[in-house]
């Protein structure tokens, strides 16, 4: 009987004991994106692991990066240090430890995508607005003044130019008077030159 009571008292022990670290038991999460490290830290009963150690170190070469404090939602982000995996180790009260392991593909990942800073955009006063509103409505204005001014241009320009074309044409083609005359004149050399051909063999 006194074997059992003391195998039912320490049996009891043991459970309470398991109980209290079980609820003392602390997990961490962390996921990278745009270039940053979020971590959660909390307890399995719920409480968050507020003003605990968080410790970054190289996945391979097991370097010591940086270190921070989680906060009071038991969070800490940092930006990613560099492109290799990351082992990030919580040290939360009572000595309690976790960690967590990102991959240098998952690291690699949220570099790519990190998002480029936004300049800001540069103030326009009331004055530069009504400025660049003119500078708008006189480059539409002398934009329709110019294809008005081709089109009148075009409209008064196209008669001449009609008849200078034709007058061109003249120009280069004969009149049927200039080409009887340059026949005849053709002619009239042939028969001189019979002439002197017949009166050389007579002779």
């Amino acid at each position: 009987m006194k074997v059992v009571k003391i195998v039912l008292i320490a049996s009891t022990i043991m459970v309470l004991i398991s109980g209290v670290a079980l609820a003392h038991k602390v997990n961490l999460f962390a996921y990278a994106e745009n270039g940053m490290v979020y971590t959660e830290s909390y307890f399995s009963d719920g409480r968050k692991a507020v003003n605990s150690t968080i410790e970054v170190f190289d996945a391979t070469s097991n370097k010591f990066l940086l270190t921070g404090k989680t906060d009071d939602n038991g969070e800490f982000s940092f930006r990613i240090p560099q492109s290799t995996g990351l082992r990030i180790v919580l040290t939360a009260s009572m000595g309690h430890k976790n960690e967590y392991l990102l991959s240098e593909g998952e690291v690699k990942v949220a570099l790519r995508r990190e998002k480029p800073a936004v300049e800001p955009t540069p103030k326009i006063t009331e004055k530069e607005k009504k400025e660049l509103a003119r500078e708008s409505v006189t480059r539409v204005y002398d934009r329709q003044l110019e294809s008005i001014v081709e089109e009148v241009v075009e409209k008064k320009t196209a008669p001449i130019m009609k008849k200078l074309t034709k007058i061109e044409e003249q120009m280069h083609k004969p009149s049927l008077q200039e080409i009887l005359g340059g026949v005849g004149y053709i002619l009239g050399l042939m028969g001189i030159g019979i002439y002197f051909k017949v009166k050389s063999k007579h002779q």
